[in-house]
């Protein structure tokens, strides 16, 4: 019978010498595949980062956006010396956002496109928080590209179709298409919607919440506290009454955004992130009624239709009664802005 063969440990010199190779391996591998695979873009200082996060539940394939990959490659060429536009808006990995692509192709306009989803779509811009929707992807902006922003931003929702459109139908593209340029110039905000309703001739009364918002601890019930935080001012700055057109899109000049210095637009941020008063859905509701203000217009901003229309579309007549209206113009020698 034969005798089991009993199971040995090496002699000391064989396992030393087989613990050197396996770290020498172990060094090579790590060296060779990379010790530090991921290589973010620069952020936002300390306000966040400003692309997607490297690992992300799920398959590469199952994220993968052809659409989105390539208006990520038009934004990689932005650059503001020669690029003049810049579209702005917040977006889901599953939007389909070809009619942007094809309006930057068409039209040499540069996108800045913000991530919505709770794990940042691959591709896209990531803000600060998503707290806020659109909101904060617009702050995020501006904090991000404040020394570097385009002459002109425009601020649009990602769907084609928006019932914030008026003049040329629910698509976004035709109302881009004609918008003055000149008009954003010469009163450095021009919200895209001319129509009064909602939001005009007023639509927020901030020393008057009725019982029931306070009841209900309703955000219109904190509005002078939340006015004051955002626009940095005492209570006796808080208007009595708000209006303006509704709702979120509009298109600022470089000059009117950098009235405010970039702090302004970080405390904003800090706020929509932390603040307890509301949700999600509160912090947006609360920017789309102060977007005018934040951008230097009057606490009421419902300028005449037929003027809007003129002023920001070339749209001027002749109206019904005959009347032509004169489209707004720039002075190029102006630099008056609003003093915050």
């Amino acid at each position: 019978m034969s005798k089991r063969r009993l199971f040995r440990w090496p002699a000391r010199r064989t396992a030393a010498l087989g613990i050197l190779a396996l770290l020498v391996t172990s060094v090579l591998s790590w060296l060779i595949c990379g010790g530090d695979s991921y290589d973010p873009q620069p952020g936002m200082s300390s306000f966040g980062p400003t692309s997607a996060p490297a690992s992300l539940s799920g398959t590469p394939e199952e994220y993968f956006n052809p659409i989105h990959e390539q208006l990520s490659d038009i934004t990689k060429t932005y650059d503001n010396a020669t690029s003049e536009i810049g579209l702005v808006l917040a977006a889901t990995r599953a939007e389909d956002l070809t009619w942007l692509l094809d309006y930057c192709n068409d039209h040499g306009t540069i996108p800045f496109i913000y991530s919505t989803d709770v794990e940042p779509a691959p591709n896209l811009l990531v803000p600060y928080t998503i707290r806020g929707r659109e909101a904060t992807a617009y702050l995020s902006f501006i904090v991000e590209f404040y020394n570097q922003l385009p002459k002109y931003t425009i601020f649009i929702h990602s769907n084609y179709d928006q019932w914030h459109n008026d003049l040329f139908g629910p698509h976004t593209g035709p109302a881009l298409r004609n918008l003055r340029l000149e008009a954003v110039d010469a009163q450095g905000y021009v919200n895209l919607r001319c129509e009064h309703d909602p939001g005009c001739p007023t639509s927020v009364h901030p020393w008057s919440p009725t019982q029931i918002d306070i009841e209900n601890d309703d955000i219109r019930a904190f509005f002078p506290q939340v006015y004051q935080t955002l626009l940095n001012v005492p209570a006796k700055k808080v208007p009595e009454h708000i209006g303006n057109v509704c709702c979120g899109q509009f298109a600022v000049s470089r000059q009117r955004i950098l009235e405010r210095p970039r702090s302004d637009y970080e405390r904003m941020l800090r706020w929509a992130d932390e603040t307890e008063l509301t949700d999600s859905f509160g912090v947006g509701w609360v920017y789309e009624k102060i977007w005018h203000i934040i951008f230097g217009m009057d606490e009421i901003y419902c300028p005449r239709y037929e003027q809007c229309r003129c002023d920001a579309y070339g749209w001027c007549g002749p109206l019904a009664s005959g009347e032509t209206l004169q489209a707004v113009r720039a002075n190029p020698g102006s630099t008056m802005g609003p003093s915050f």
